[in-house]
């Protein structure tokens, strides 16, 4: 007996365990605008390594200027003491 998509999809909203949107519905995560808000959405310090070093994927996006080199470095600081707090604490 094969697999029936279209049934199991069915049962799946009759169950309300499906979510029904229009065709071409879609949700799109809102941009990120400015330096700041770019480098607050770094989760961890290998994302904003990459971030940071963006230059080394494609060589013709500006350098930072200081006030962005400086803002990076605190933010890794930053990341970096919490990673130590969170030790400290357990």
């Amino acid at each position: 007996m094969a697999f029936d998509g279209r049934a199991w999809i069915e049962q799946k909203i009759k169950e309300g365990r499906a979510i029904v949107r229009p065709v071409g519905y879609h949700e799109v995560a809102e941009r990120l605008q400015g330096f700041a808000s770019r480098l607050n959405a770094c989760r961890d310090i290998e994302e904003l390594e990459g971030f940071a070093n963006r230059r080394k994927f494609n060589p013709t996006l500006p350098k930072w200027n200081a006030s962005e080199r400086d803002a990076i470095l605190r933010r890794k600081f930053e990341m970096e003491n919490s990673k130590n707090e969170r030790r400290k604490k357990k």
